[in-house]
């Protein structure tokens, strides 16, 4: 991805009470911020970012119109937004990982993305920006029924990627009530989906809304 942002970049994380968690300035853009291996950041990590990252977003980032964006290229889209989920959720350090083990090496070996997760895009139509909210929720749905939420949101010039994981038993599902109108990509994206949305993000504090949205949700059971 280095190649479409070129110069030193700024980098900041905050939770969801928008408190810095992790702020770094790199000559590249490094998401992995020292919390994997060489070897993985090399290797297998490497060869997702150029073999489906780089060619499936940099038409998006860069703020192209018109693109007709597949399902292929939505499954590509959504391998880099898992991989760089984790990545962020082991951020924080004095906490229990927010995906299991078995699911982080499954997708090590075999890219397979964890069915309690679900992916949006949008626009952000400011220039020269790079944001990264976090957000972790617990609630009850019933009585004996216990939801924990991650959602993760990332900005890149002019692409907003969501990721929305959860974990409860027997839940199938969630739905915000917001009018945000985000574009859901993986596990599907609409048939014959053109880039960009008809409504985008226009400022920080635009994406901080949109990073909130799941606060409220309706799960299904």
């Amino acid at each position: 991805m280095n190649p479409l942002l070129p110069g030193k970049k700024h980098f900041t994380i905050r939770n969801e009470n928008r408190e810095v968690i992790k702020n770094w300035v790199a000559p590249k853009l490094d998401w992995t911020a020292n919390v994997v291996c060489e070897a993985c950041n090399n290797g297998w990590m490497s060869e997702l970012e150029n073999n489906h990252a780089r060619p499936s977003m940099g038409e998006l980032i860069k703020g192209k119109l018109d693109i007709p964006i597949k399902q292929s290229r939505a499954d590509s889209m959504a391998l880099f937004g898992f991989k760089t989920t984790v990545i962020l959720d082991h951020l924080r350090r004095s906490n229990q990982p927010f995906f299991e083990r078995s699911a982080r090496h499954e997708f090590r070996k075999s890219l397979t993305i964890p069915r309690n997760v679900g992916m949006w895009l949008t626009g952000f139509s400011g220039l020269g920006r790079g944001e990264i909210n976090t957000l972790y929720g617990k609630g009850s749905v019933d009585a004996d029924k216990i939801l924990e939420t991650y959602v993760c949101t990332y900005a890149v010039e002019h692409l907003v990627i969501q990721i929305v994981s959860y974990k409860a038993d027997g839940i199938r599902g969630m739905r915000t009530k917001d009018k945000f109108v985000a574009i859901p990509f993986w596990p599907r994206i609409p048939d014959d989906f053109v880039w960009p949305p008809p409504d985008v993000l226009h400022t920080v504090s635009d994406f901080d809304v949109f990073s909130d949205r799941w606060q409220d949700v309706t799960a299904f059971i």
